[in-house]
């Protein structure tokens, strides 16, 4: 968080603690944010931010008896 902090240059860094979101839950709620948007066949990405060519639904759902 400090080099954050130090990198971003008068920017706030801040955990998520102070929104009722533990910081070690993050990860996994971002991971469940993308498992159901593939699950609503909803695009996952931002090519403004990944250089996509395109906005796509990320990840496949498949069938484990397949």
């Amino acid at each position: 968080m400090q080099r954050l902090d130090e990198a971003l240059d008068g920017r706030s860094v801040e955990t998520t603690q102070p929104y009722g979101i533990h910081p070690d839950w993050v990860e996994a709620m971002a991971f469940a944010w993308l498992a159901k948007r593939t699950m609503e066949g909803e695009t996952g990405n931002l090519p403004s931010v990944t250089g996509a060519r395109g906005q796509v639904v990320l990840g496949v759902i498949t069938n484990p008896e397949d």
